[in-house]
């Protein structure tokens, strides 16, 4: 047999290691300050966004530069896709000062 074994860390692996990822695919972690002033004011307005109920990878991105997509009425959707972790049914009661809030 011809097949090289590569010893890492004491561990036996076929295959060397794959190359590192592309600079444009890797995502910063959320924690500027624009991500942090607008995560409190999501909390303190009791708003809904999709970018933190489908757990986007890209939240901390788009909130560093001042943007986000809200949900309305509530943060329950009425569709049901099997990509999104946004909680789906029957929204309940809508809180009518909600619209004033996202203004």
């Amino acid at each position: 047999m011809s097949e090289a074994l590569y010893q890492i860390m004491g561990r036996h692996r076929r295959d060397p290691l794959p190359e590192r990822k592309p600079p444009w695919l890797k995502v910063k972690a959320p924690g500027g300050e624009n991500y942090l002033r607008l995560k409190q004011m999501m909390q303190e307005l009791d708003l809904h966004t999709v970018c933190q109920d489908a757990r986007c990878p890209n939240i901390g991105e788009c909130w560093d530069h001042g943007t986000a997509t809200f949900m309305i009425l509530g943060d329950v959707c009425t569709r049901n896709c099997a990509y999104c972790a946004v909680s789906h049914g029957r929204p309940p009661k809508y809180d009518i000062e909600e619209p004033s809030r996202v203004a």
